[in-house]
């Protein structure tokens, strides 16, 4: 079958060849090297309705033809302007040729391997394929992204010379060369998996995702952070805490609005922070202070000692002398006027 099939192309690429260089020849002469011109047995007996006085090889200038008044068949696109001999020459009846359909006329230079109907990539106006990505979207591998806008020959070695036939769809078929050349991180190295589809996108190969391990997923301003900020050492992405402390000690350590070295805070920074930000901390207080007076304090303006945020006294804000307080707790059983336990009955601050 192959023998059969190399003896084929030289003549069927000759073909073409004749019929291309034929579309070149003016629509109003004639090439001798087209061979023998069509019989006019059954053209009118009047020459000069078509021909110069002294050249039989020239047509007059306002030579006009309708084809499709005369024919029944219109002409459309390129081959309103083709060269009559292109059709009408010494290979036989036009008619036989135009039953094939395009193949009458043109050599299939995809072997048959993409149909018969030339006209379901092609136009009449010109050979460029038409919709290319949408009949693309109907084979195994639709073309999305940077794949869209790649040239057909980079997937088709044989695209060029129309055969299209041998592309493969698996990732490491055309960027093997791009895994081994990726560094950041060694791909090769750390035995990544050649499927590029698992981390990349055809959009593009930065930014690359990755599905962290479920008992550190990435979430908030942790999602959006590279690699290597905190896997420092090249190329090693095992082994890191999962305590907060292990990468934000230096915060923790350098926050003086509460000092939560001083104060003996927990390092467990979700204790009172979210990974989208470091503000507002969440840190639930002893009473609540989300409502009423006491609604946007600042710590500091009850808790005036910064390394004693466990002690606080109500009458350091609600400082009244002993007899106005006295005067409105009578009805207060075991009542003692000092006590800090405001709050056990102005759980809000109200009166």
């Amino acid at each position: 079958m192959r023998a059969v099939r190399r003896r084929t192309l030289p003549w069927l690429f000759l073909y073409l060849a004749v019929v291309a260089c034929a579309t070149f020849v003016p629509r109003h002469g004639w090439d001798a090297s087209l061979g023998p011109v069509v019989p006019h047995d059954s053209f009118p007996a009047d020459c000069s309705l078509c021909h110069t006085g002294g050249d039989w090889h020239t047509l007059r200038a306002d030579f006009a033809f309708d084809h499709a008044k005369a024919t029944g068949v219109p002409l459309a696109g390129a081959h309103q302007d083709a060269a009559c001999l292109a059709c009408h020459n010494d290979r036989g009846p036009v008619a036989d040729f135009a039953a094939r359909g395009c193949s009458g006329c043109h050599a299939d230079p995809h072997l048959g391997r993409l149909g018969r109907a030339c006209d379901a990539c092609h136009g009449e106006r010109t050979w460029y394929p038409h919709e290319v990505i949408t009949l693309h979207d109907r084979t195994r591998f639709p073309l999305v992204g940077a794949h869209a806008a790649a040239a057909c020959f980079r997937c088709h070695p044989g695209a060029q010379v129309g055969n299209f036939a041998g592309a493969y769809t698996a990732c490491s078929d055309c960027h093997r060369a791009d895994r081994a050349r990726a560094t950041n991180p060694d791909h090769t190295a750390l035995g990544y998996s050649d499927s590029c589809e698992q981390c990349h996108l055809p959009f593009g190969w930065q930014p690359a995702r990755f599905d962290h391990p479920a008992s550190f997923p990435l979430t908030g301003a942790h999602a959006g952070r590279e690699c290597a900020a905190c896997h420092t050492t090249p190329n090693s992405f095992v082994g890191l805490s999962p305590d907060c402390a292990s990468c934000h000690l230096d915060d923790y350590q350098g926050t003086q609005s509460p000092n939560h070295t001083a104060v003996g805070f927990p390092t467990d920074c979700t204790a009172c922070h979210t990974t989208n930000a470091w503000r507002p901390s969440t840190w639930q207080h002893t009473f609540p202070i989300q409502s009423g007076r006491h609604a946007g304090f600042a710590c500091t303006d009850c808790h005036t000692n910064p390394a004693q945020f466990a002690v606080f006294s109500c009458i350091h804000c609600h400082d009244h002398s002993q007899a106005e307080m006295a005067g409105k707790h009578d009805e207060v059983s075991g009542y003692v006027w000092a006590s800090p336990n405001c709050y056990q009955c102005h759980p809000d601050g109200r009166q």
